[in-house]
């Protein structure tokens, strides 16, 4: 007998319940077999886009990397000092404002970057790379649509937070 839909989706029909599974599979291996391929493997998926952003933005000021990656200061502060500790980033206070913290990478941060860079596309060709493109295209249609559902959903969401604080503001 199958095991019955996991917590959260006893009351949705069979085939949405079904794809919710299989994307949430997807989502938990690539993030395994991601880590796995990268050159070191104590390395964190958000060290990764943090070098990968570093090697086309060099001498970015911290608060500008916090924003692009969306991510909170303090998370940036604790990778940067994760990279900096392996030797694969620099920081340095701003010549004209020291207030300013600017990131650099180093030549091991190049290297390491290089090397995540090379197992990422790696890693792109031997999963969705094997797929048809009439399949490639399909999957990419569909995510696009999810992505815009998710979008949507994030956006109602926002505006229903704000109205609950709005209303426990007008009691």
């Amino acid at each position: 007998m199958p095991p019955g839909p996991p917590p959260g989706v006893e009351n949705i029909e069979a085939p949405t319940a079904q794809a919710f599974q299989a994307l949430g599979r997807v989502l938990h291996l690539q993030r395994q077999a991601l880590q796995r391929g990268l050159s070191s493997p104590r390395a964190h998926h958000a060290e990764m886009m943090t070098l990968r952003l570093l090697a086309s933005n060099d001498g970015i000021s911290q608060r500008d990397l916090a924003d692009i990656l969306h991510l909170s200061r303090p998370r940036v502060t604790s990778i940067l000092q994760a990279l900096e500790k392996a030797g694969n980033v620099r920081r340095e206070a701003d010549a004209a404002d020291q207030r300013v913290t600017r990131v650099f990478l180093t030549e091991e941060g190049r290297r390491q970057e290089m090397a995540n860079r090379a197992a990422f596309e790696r890693y792109i060709r031997e999963t969705i790379g094997r797929l048809s493109d009439a399949d490639k295209l399909e999957l990419a249609r569909i995510l696009d649509a999810l992505s815009g559902y998710i979008a949507e959903a994030l956006c109602a969401g926002a505006s229903e937070g704000n109205a609950s604080e709005r209303k426990g503001l007008d009691s």
